[in-house]
């Protein structure tokens, strides 16, 4: 599971959206129209804007400047959302060369590079090389942001999930209770980042035969969607179904203990 925060997003008008390449406009009116089609999920018009942003900043600031950088990962971005990951990774690699130039390799520019690449490798199924980029972003923001920082946290979870993906639930229970204890300490519990900790932390835990804490972490998750989200959203749902499932083992393991016990009285 990979989440992104979702940008705010701001008016544009009709005449910007239907007429993108024929009239330039400014950067920023660029960059509304990109989290504009990014809220309706339109890819193709994702692409077209964020190409068109990174012509303009080429143009105003050249080849090795920061916001360069940002308009091709945005086009990166683009290019991944409508699952052309081979473009996408050309491009990410890229924006870090550059980066590497300004910045620096182990920068947290490039942190953030790394976590997407890490996103495509492990969507493609290259395990090895997701692993490689999901541990240098966690290595680079925890040296840079420390534990107590919402990206330190995303990393955490990436990489936990990682873990979880490939069965290695020993390696993902610190990863995931890490990323939980920053965004408790951070967002409280009214937060949907917060809720996934729990959901996966409580998978972790029934993946390792703990039943009584996959409960209590699931009910936990269930509680904060109840908050945010409607009644009939799919994510609560499914965590509802997982929790009745966990129930059913938790009552089994207590039914065998009770029998074990029961034999060894006799």
């Amino acid at each position: 599971m990979k989440l992104f925060m979702q940008p705010n997003f701001s008016i544009v008008k009709d005449s910007q959206r239907d007429n993108t390449l024929l009239n330039p406009l400014t950067s920023e009116e660029y960059q509304n129209l990109f989290v504009t089609y990014k809220q309706e999920n339109n890819l193709k018009k994702m692409i077209e804007v964020s190409e068109a942003l990174l012509k303009n900043q080429l143009n105003s600031f050249g080849k090795y400047h920061k916001k360069t950088v940002i308009a091709i990962v945005k086009v990166a971005d683009a290019y991944h959302a409508n699952k052309e990951e081979g473009k996408a990774i050309l491009l990410y690699e890229r924006a870090m060369r550059i980066n590497n130039r300004i910045y620096g390799e182990e920068s947290l520019e490039n942190a953030s590079i790394f976590s997407s690449l890490g996103n495509i490798y492990f969507t493609i199924d290259n395990q090895e090389e997701a692993l490689y980029f999901y541990k240098k972003a966690l290595a680079i923001r925890k040296k840079e942001l420390g534990e107590l920082h919402p990206l330190t946290a995303k990393s955490n979870h990436e990489l936990g999930f990682f873990y979880a993906f490939i069965e290695e639930y020993t390696l993902a229970l610190p990863l995931f209770e890490s990323a939980l204890a920053t965004r408790v300490e951070l967002y409280r519990m009214s937060h949907p980042d917060t809720a996934i900790s729990y959901n996966s932390l409580a998978l972790c835990y029934y993946h390792l035969f703990e039943y009584d804490k996959a409960y209590r972490a699931m009910l936990k998750a269930i509680e904060i969607k109840e908050i945010i989200l409607p009644s009939d959203d799919k994510s609560l749902l499914l965590c509802k179904k997982n929790l009745l499932e966990i129930e059913k083992n938790l009552l089994f393991k207590g039914n065998f203990l009770n029998k074990l016990l029961s034999l060894f009285r006799k």
